[in-house]
């Protein structure tokens, strides 16, 4: 059997975003599963078809938009075929209830443009205020669990 290939990449001006990557790195890495963490602006959009489960963590920008960083990681996604596999992601975002309607926006663009390119969302989109603490971690375990759920359910079906 061969080991589950997860790939988690983050967005992050502030470190928070990154530091949700951390997080879920050691929630797979405690799964058995082969984690590489990376920027989402150093990636090509490509390289996530060598992946069983992707994880974009991320931040909002002014405008309730992606970060500019990952624009072009972004568009490049959205014409990448990703049914073929297929790919399970999740997506996390952090932000500041201060931008009030513009709060935490980012995740639901990016799961969109994956959902629209093929790939099958592996669980709920995990929103936090700020940075990780504590209080995070069940929600994380949870998300992490979901995933690993999907990418079963659905690496059983294409066997």
């Amino acid at each position: 059997m061969t080991t589950m290939k997860v790939l988690i990449l983050y967005a992050s001006i502030t470190g928070n975003a990154k530091g949700m990557a951390r997080v879920l790195e050691q929630f797979f890495t405690h799964a058995q599963a082969q984690v590489t963490v990376g920027e989402m602006q150093q990636t090509d959009a490509a390289t996530l078809t060598h992946y069983d489960i992707v994880v974009l963590a991320t931040y909002t920008w002014t405008g309730g938009t992606i970060p500019e960083e990952s624009e072009d990681f972004y568009l490049d996604m959205g014409h990448t075929d990703y049914s073929q596999q297929p790919l399970v992601f999740g997506v996390v975002g952090t932000g500041d209830p201060y931008y009030g309607k513009d709060y935490n926006t980012a995740p639901a663009l990016f799961t969109a443009t994956l959902r629209a390119s093929g790939a099958i969302q592996g669980a709920e989109t995990v929103k936090i205020a700020n940075g990780v603490d504590e209080g995070n971690m069940p929600a994380f375990e949870k998300f992490t669990k979901q995933l690993l759920s999907k990418y079963q359910d659905v690496h059983d079906a294409a066997n």
